[in-house]
């Protein structure tokens, strides 16, 4: 279970600062979560599957097509700025 010490740092942890009042609150509602997992902990659960998802999906492929696609200058139609053939956009990288 959770303790004073276990929710300080807890609190350092997440860079949080509870009154005493929130602090003990967040303390019993952490400790009954952690009191969920135990019972959880308790059940049998020989026999019974591991599932990496509640619900079974599978992926659903397609033939590759090949298929026409927007010219360049059709493309470039709609950049703001342009530069020999290429979309021109501000620089996201310092050079420093």
């Amino acid at each position: 279970m959770i303790g004073d010490n276990d929710l300080r740092h807890l609190m350092t942890l997440a860079r949080i600062d509870l009154d005493p009042a929130e602090a003990e609150k967040i303390k019993i509602d952490l400790n009954a979560i952690l009191g969920y997992f135990e019972q959880l902990a308790s059940l049998d659960t020989e026999g019974v599957e591991e599932l990496a998802r509640p619900v079974h999906t599978e992926n659903i492929f397609r033939e590759d097509e090949i298929r026409p696609s927007l010219s360049r200058s059709r493309a470039l139609d709609v950049a703001v700025e342009t530069d020999e053939g290429f979309f021109k956009v501000p620089r996201t990288v310092d050079e420093s």
